[in-house]
């Protein structure tokens, strides 16, 4: 069942969406000694990333990696590796084990395939799956119309990540993502949104109408995984 969570500002939401996230991760450490924590871009959850960077916790047995990623090196101002660096890495947090999506060499197909056999090796499910949505509905890299989105979407699709190509109107550069039965494997899914614009997306995309059209449907019409909305307006 999706929840939904309304907070009153960004900064608000973003502290408890990180108490949340540490204390998961907390479980997960006394539970089984280790933990494993899936993270998306954007500048939504940013401050969440830095406030939970700073988190005293045994950041020695957690392994986070990325739920998609552009086709881009770290030092790239788009790589979500680089905003990790810049905000979760910067605290406490430094000494966690990262799993990123891209390395160095090869074109995308080869590069996902790469990362598909190393999250293959991650058998433990994601303690928690940190997911955004795009004004079309798309989520992870996992867009409305493009060429590999079927193969994105298949619930039972062995791959655990793929690349998108460029597409009109989206992606305008190669991605690496997750599937939909990696997103799947996961504990809890915490979806991360701000402003009215976004609310009225998430709206659309609770409402009637085709998965391929909002793909963020797939996620919250699954009933495997528990999912949690977050949203604060923009200031």
């Amino acid at each position: 069942m999706n929840r939904l969570e309304a907070f009153p500002d960004p900064e608000t939401m973003a502290a408890a969406i990180a108490d949340r996230l540490a204390g998961r991760l907390r479980e997960a450490l006394e539970r089984d000694g280790q933990a494993l924590i899936a993270l998306s871009g954007g500048r939504t959850p940013e401050p969440v990333y830095r406030r939970l960077g700073a988190a005293k916790l045994d950041w020695s047995g957690v392994t986070v990696t990325l739920a998609d990623e552009r086709f881009v090196p770290p030092d790239d101002p788009a790589s979500n590796a680089g905003l990790l660096t810049r905000s979760l890495f910067s605290g406490a947090a430094a000494k966690a084990r990262f799993v990123p999506l891209w390395t160095e060499g090869g074109g995308p197909g080869e590069v996902a395939r790469r990362a598909d056999d190393t999250l293959k090796t991650m058998t433990r499910p994601h303690d928690v799956m940190v997911l955004g949505m795009g004004d079309d509905g798309h989520t992870a890299s996992l867009f409305p119309g493009c060429p590999e989105l079927s193969t994105g979407l298949d619930p039972g699709c062995e791959r655990r990540c793929i690349a998108i190509a460029p597409h009109d109107p989206a992606p305008p550069q190669a991605r690496l993502t997750m599937t939909l039965a990696e997103l799947l494997r996961s504990r809890l899914i915490l979806i991360l949104i701000q402003g009215a614009g976004k609310r009225q997306v998430l709206e659309a995309a609770l409402s009637a109408g085709d998965i391929t059209d909002m793909p963020i449907r797939a996620i919250l019409r699954q009933t495997r995984v528990p999912v949690q909305i977050a949203w604060a307006p923009e200031i």
